[in-house]
């Protein structure tokens, strides 16, 4: 369930795809029958003045959430939904998806931290398959590109021969039950939602975990930062055994405006490879992952480094807490002994004093003009318009 397949699922669940039409595995020929009725329906949408910006509601996009938390969809979404939201003329942040993720399980046993390939999912039933589990919770009233609403999709699939033929009949071929892939909700795959929005003297704009991928005895962790001014240096202490069990590996400088917000995904997968490291050592950091991703690794710090965030002010073994049930990420030591909340408070103030800002990275090229007009990315790291938050180059403001 990478970013791609995310992105289906939820062009579904917003009811921009027809139903059924996410994720059909490649060799079916019902992938061309999907494609030209696409096609003739984009003629019907024309006639019938059905545009998008009459589907994308406000609604739809809580039902596409819905729909994120279930399948364990890609952390890339944060940055996706709410810019889509906002050329719609609709307001999505951060803390609707906490807010939603709180309530829907993940339902969805697929890789990469389930068991089994993406396309099993659709012989499963796919996104129609879970939205029926979650009928409850959706918003049936959403008009989609069938003309019909949401609710009215779904009542026609329960009473046709949908599921049936090569769906579920692929996965009698293998022995596979249907419930195992996409599983009841009173047996999710994981009871906590896809992913948590944290919080802290690191990142008082947000962070966010995916945290039915996290190692249960790290949803709460306390240990020593390791700092790294980018990616290549985490990695190779990684790859020198210079992280220890309980580390805390702290990556900046690596936001949306300092390097474009890449993926932080080779330190993610060394750590996560290690059979000593993946259940108690966690990364943070100001870039971003996907939905290849696994284990205790924290992204989207905001604000960023490059701003002046927090997360610039953190140094070796301070004390770094991960706390998901009550969602927060916090500087809770200095030099591996514990503080109160006032003296880190104090301690960092005085670390603002002494710093400085980082010269861009970037002097030239798409990422110097992308790093000039970024938003953050508790914002969708978007370029700037229709109302999102400007990144303020004072670094006190962003504190």
């Amino acid at each position: 369930m990478g970013s791609a397949a995310t992105g289906q699922a939820l062009s579904e669940a917003l009811g921009l795809a027809l139903p059924g039409s996410a994720l059909v595995p490649e060799p079916l020929t019902k992938l061309l029958r999907y494609a030209r009725a696409a096609g003739k329906q984009i003629l019907r949408l024309l006639a019938e003045d059905l545009t998008p910006r009459r589907i994308l509601t406000r609604e739809a996009f809580e039902n596409a959430i819905i729909i994120h938390s279930a399948i364990g969809g890609s952390t890339n979404a944060l940055l996706h939904l709410p810019v889509i939201a906002q050329e719609a003329g609709v307001e999505i942040t951060i803390d609707d998806f906490d807010r939603i993720h709180r309530q829907v399980p993940v339902l969805a046993n697929v890789k990469t931290t389930g068991r089994y390939p993406v396309d099993y999912f659709w012989y499963a039933g796919g996104v129609p398959a879970v939205m029926l589990e979650l009928r409850d919770l959706l918003h049936l009233d959403c008009v989609t590109v069938t003309g019909k609403t949401v609710g009215e999709n779904l009542e026609e699939i329960e009473h046709s021969k949908f599921f049936m033929r090569e769906r579920l009949g692929h996965l009698s071929n293998y022995g596979i039950a249907r419930d195992e892939i996409i599983r009841p909700r009173n047996d999710p795959f994981g009871t906590d939602g896809g992913l948590a929005i944290l919080r802290g003297n690191i990142a008082p704009d947000g962070a966010m975990v995916k945290t039915f991928s996290v190692p249960k005895e790290m949803h709460v962790h306390t240990g020593p930062a390791r700092v790294f001014e980018d990616e290549p240096d985490a990695i190779d202490a990684l790859i020198e055994r210079r992280i220890r069990p309980g580390d805390v590996m702290v990556i900046r400088y690596e936001g949306p405006r300092a390097n474009g917000m890449p993926e932080m995904y080779f330190a993610a997968a060394i750590l996560s490879a290690d059979p000593e490291l993946n259940h108690t050592t966690a990364i943070v950091t100001d870039g971003r992952y996907s939905g290849a991703m696994k284990g205790p690794c924290i992204g989207h710090v905001a604000p960023e480094a490059l701003d002046g965030g927090p997360i610039t002010l953190v140094e070796e073994n301070d004390l770094i807490e991960l706390n998901v049930p009550e969602r927060r990420l916090a500087i809770v030591g200095i030099n591996g002994r514990p503080r109160s909340e006032d003296e880190v408070t104090e301690i960092l103030a005085q670390r603002r004093d002494r710093w400085s800002p980082r010269p861009s990275r970037h002097t030239r090229g798409i990422l110097s003009l992308y790093e000039q007009v970024a938003s953050s990315a508790s914002h969708g790291a978007s370029l700037l318009g229709n109302g999102a938050a400007a990144p303020a180059h004072s670094p006190t403001t962003r504190a």
